[in-house]
């Protein structure tokens, strides 16, 4: 009886989001994330050089990691925008933030770990690689 309660307990432990082991990925709807993906925008833009900001156009992929809190991992087309770089993080949206015509986009890796219980939220941006302006993603 102990034994059955035992292996109950490990299987109950091991169990993440969508019956994954604790600590894989488990694969989300890109489409939505697009609002969580625009919190990256500081890290993505403090990384490049120009006057105006890179902004999410659309998220790729979307995935999950339950390990000490939530890792979130996105990869996200970024383009150009009419914002320039001087805007306040909290005025930068997709209303105030329009695409630009013909501005450069570039795929990016973002990373969201958040620990709710701390109020902890960590993001950081690695660029993935650039993406021409006619290529289809």
């Amino acid at each position: 009886m102990q034994s059955i309660f035992l292996v109950a307990l490990i299987l109950a432990v091991l169990s993440g989001i969508n019956g994954q082991l604790a600590g894989g990925f488990s694969d989300l709807k890109p489409a939505e994330y697009t609002k969580t993906a625009w919190k990256s925008v500081p890290q993505i833009n403090s990384k490049i050089n120009g006057d105006t900001l890179l902004v999410p156009v659309k998220v790729v992929k979307a995935q999950v990691q339950v390990v000490a809190g939530t890792n979130t991992v996105l990869e996200v087309l970024v383009s150009e925008s009419t914002c320039s770089k001087g805007v306040a993080a909290t005025q930068v949206n997709a209303d105030k933030c329009k695409l630009k015509s013909g501005g450069k986009r570039a795929l990016y890796k973002v990373s969201i770990w958040e620990k709710s219980w701390e109020n902890f939220e960590q993001i950081t941006a690695e660029k993935i690689r650039d993406v021409a302006a006619n290529e289809k993603i």
